[in-house]
């Protein structure tokens, strides 16, 4: 048993080992290969003595600042170990070497198990960070409970004439790639620990996804672009992935979120992911609620000392590979498993239904 530095050559043998992932043929070199920042791939891959791929640990580095200035950060994802190979203190040395990777290695939507494995290696979890969701369906005592809890949160939230002053669209398309870029280098400085949102990322990651459809809620303030927001849309459920804009702007966020809950009325339910209060209390104004579960996140830094005085991470679905991995299964959704790319059809069938104007 050694370790090995990626090569194509070990593609086909990792994709055997992720048996259970149909549609990872599909996704792979997209998602591993084709780093929107220019980063190379480079996971932890373990192998026998006859080559054999017996234990990977994927890896998506990112560019990502901290009030502006760069973090070394990267997303561990895929970790997997041979059948034959499990119970052998293999996965230590996997995760030991993925340590020495980054100043900084991040998961989200960690399992059970994992769980108490990172924590057992010394990750440290993120506690700022959780879902929101309006649910529609009142099939149940426990829905209609919920319903009345969104109605009281949209009280509370009470009516904000500043939403009037953006104009909407909804496109299956990114703004042109100098206006997002103005975007976001005005909104960069004003968070603290954040992936970079650019337009080649924001580009790579939704629009260019093999197998997913994603649409983006465009905001326009006096003829600029102010701020976007990044949706999906399956079989009744609405998810709000992420968003590129202001750190600071309620009038705003909430306008991009009153269109989608407005537009989308026909969903049976709408969530997001975000680890931003603003965002937060945003949602729950505009009639969502927060769960008491919350999805779990894990940072992992040789020197946790340093997490203490860090700025906030701005997280929200998106940034991990679970939305992105989830979106594919989506489009799997029970068929034959994918080994190559289908194509990225219009998103239109479903930014028609709800249309109207802003």
């Amino acid at each position: 048993m050694k370790q090995v530095a990626w090569h194509p050559k070990y593609r086909e043998s990792i994709i055997r080992l992720l048996w259970d992932v149909p549609y990872k043929p599909a996704v792979w070199k997209w998602q591993f290969e084709q780093n929107a920042f220019g980063k190379a791939f480079t996971p932890v891959v373990f192998v026998d003595d006859d080559d054999r791929v017996i234990g990977f640990n994927g890896v998506m580095p990112v560019c990502a600042t901290d009030q502006g200035r760069p973090v070394d950060v990267l997303w561990s994802c895929d970790f997997y170990i041979a059948a034959d190979w499990r119970g052998k203190k293999l996965g230590s040395r996997i995760k030991g070497a993925l340590h020495q990777q980054a100043e900084q290695i991040m998961a989200l939507g960690v399992s059970d198990k994992a769980c108490e494995v990172l924590a057992h290696l010394g990750w440290q979890r993120y506690q700022n960070i959780h879902s929101y969701r309006l649910i529609r369906q009142r099939a149940s005592l426990r829905n209609w409970a919920f319903t009345g809890l969104q109605c009281l949160n949209r009280l509370r939230g009470g009516a904000d004439r500043a939403l009037k002053n953006y104009i909407i669209d909804i496109q299956s398309q990114l703004p042109a790639a100098e206006l997002v870029d103005r975007l976001w280098a005005s909104s960069a400085m004003g968070y603290g620990r954040v992936v970079t949102r650019n337009f080649a990322y924001l580009d790579w990651k939704y629009r260019r996804h093999p197998l997913a459809c994603y649409a983006f809620l465009c905001a326009w303030h006096g003829g600029k672009l102010a701020g976007i927001l990044v949706v999906r849309y399956h079989a009744g459920h609405l998810r709000i992935v992420d968003y590129c804009g202001p750190a600071r702007d309620t009038a705003l966020k909430r306008a991009l979120i009153r269109r989608c809950r407005k537009h989308w009325r026909h969903a049976d339910q709408i969530s997001a992911v975000a680890s931003d209060s603003e965002l937060g209390n945003c949602l729950l104004a505009e009639g969502f609620f927060r769960p008491r579960s919350r999805p779990r996140f894990f940072i992992y830094t040789a020197k946790p000392s340093r997490l203490a005085g860090q700025s906030e991470w701005f997280i929200m679905s998106g940034d991990s590979d679970g939305e992105l991995l989830s979106a594919a299964a989506d489009t799997c959704d029970g068929r034959r498993p994918f080994s190559t790319p289908v194509e990225n059809g219009s998103v239109a069938s479903w930014l028609r239904p709800g249309h109207e104007s802003a």
